[in-house]
């Protein structure tokens, strides 16, 4: 599973890749990466194991934004 984020003007641009699946999200706030992650896990019927092995790739995000990120991705 590959999860890239990059930011744009004030929006966040979250991509996840798992196999062939592919699917964007655009989300206001960092905290609102965990409704993303959510719905990309239930709409592909992956358990949240696979986070464990994700690549995370950031582009053009601020310091804060990473680490909220990194933090939920632990936590999980």
């Amino acid at each position: 599973m590959k999860i890239t984020v990059s930011q744009k003007d004030r929006k966040i641009l979250v991509t996840f890749k798992s196999g062939k699946a592919v699917d964007n999200y655009a989300i206001d706030k960092a905290d609102s990466f965990i409704n993303a992650l959510d719905k990309f896990l239930k709409k592909r019927k992956l358990n949240i194991a696979v986070l464990k092995k994700a690549d995370l790739k950031f582009a053009n995000v601020g310091m804060l934004t990473e680490r909220i990120i990194r933090a939920i991705i632990a936590g999980l």
